[in-house]
């Protein structure tokens, strides 16, 4: 695999780490890289055919390796497509920086639409929960229902610190993803192979994506799928009872939930409670 947003120098180092993670998935999978006007991207799939799909979008700074602890779970019950942001850390290759949100919603109607994926499910966690919403406002029809996990800004600003690290994180001085997370996250509960993942990935890649906004009470009030919305009660990237109220205010079909003793990275520190009320929202009638 080659990654443009990865130096050919660094890319063994950074390959070794991913596949340490993956190696964490502990299921049979396979990869796939699809093609069209925007680049190619790549795509990692478990789980039965005749199951429901379900499109995962990871984390900013990231990969879909980040969904060690779920696939088990959910790949029981869904048809799990788990996606490489074009423009971030993963091993899908853009033909061009995506600019605006207009951009990043046909390059995901693309590619449901290559993939021949009937209404899927989307699940998105952090900046993949704001490509969700923005796929979600935009293009309702082709989705059934819809879980946000910690959705970077969105509904509410990140606050200073996270705006801060996030514009800076590419500058060498800035310390490694797996200390600064620990500003909105608990480490102590995430795996070292994913920790370790994260220092690659500030080392080895330059991630080019477009910052996340907050979406107006139209946008919001527009969202017409159903929606599960969690968020960690110690996620520092902005407040989760400021967001989960909001989010209840203008999101018409909505369920949200602030989980206890969780930071910013819910499905990895609490992966059996994640994981449970993911497939009891989404097998809901």
């Amino acid at each position: 695999m080659e990654e443009k947003n990865i130096p050919v120098e660094v890319q063994e180092e950074y390959l070794q780490a991913y596949l340490k993670v993956m190696n964490l998935w502990g299921l049979e999978h396979h990869s796939e890289e699809i093609e069209n006007s925007w680049g190619t991207t790549h795509i990692n799939i478990c789980g039965s055919k005749d199951n429901h799909p379900l499109l995962l979008l990871h984390a900013a700074s990231i990969n879909s390796a980040q969904w060690y602890a779920n696939v088990k779970a959910w790949s029981k019950h869904f048809r799990l497509i788990t996606v490489d942001t074009l423009g971030d850390c993963g091993w899908s290759r853009p033909n061009q920086d995506l600019e605006n949100k207009t951009q990043y919603n046909k390059w995901l109607v693309d590619l449901i639409d290559q993939l021949g994926l009937d209404k899927p499910h989307i699940l998105g966690h952090d900046y993949g929960g704001w490509l969700a919403m923005n796929l979600a406002i935009s293009n309702p029809e082709i989705l059934d229902k819809m879980v946000l996990l910690a959705p970077a800004a969105s509904i509410i600003p990140l606050n200073l610190s996270t705006k801060i690290n996030w514009k800076m994180s590419a500058l060498p001085f800035i310390s490694p993803l797996s200390k600064t997370s620990r500003l909105i996250s608990k480490n102590d509960l995430v795996e070292k192979e994913f920790l370790e993942l994260l220092d690659a990935a500030k080392r080895s890649c330059k991630s080019k994506i477009l910052y996340p906004s907050v979406f107006s009470d139209l946008e919001l009030l527009n969202i017409s799928n159903p929606t599960l919305l969690l968020i960690g009660d110690q996620d520092k990237m902005y407040s989760p009872l400021k967001a989960v109220n909001r989010a209840r205010e203008f999101i018409p079909n909505l369920k949200s939930e602030i989980i206890i003793n969780t930071g910013h990275f819910l499905n990895l520190e609490q992966p059996e409670v994640v994981n449970s009320k993911v497939i009891n929202f989404l097998k809901s009638d």
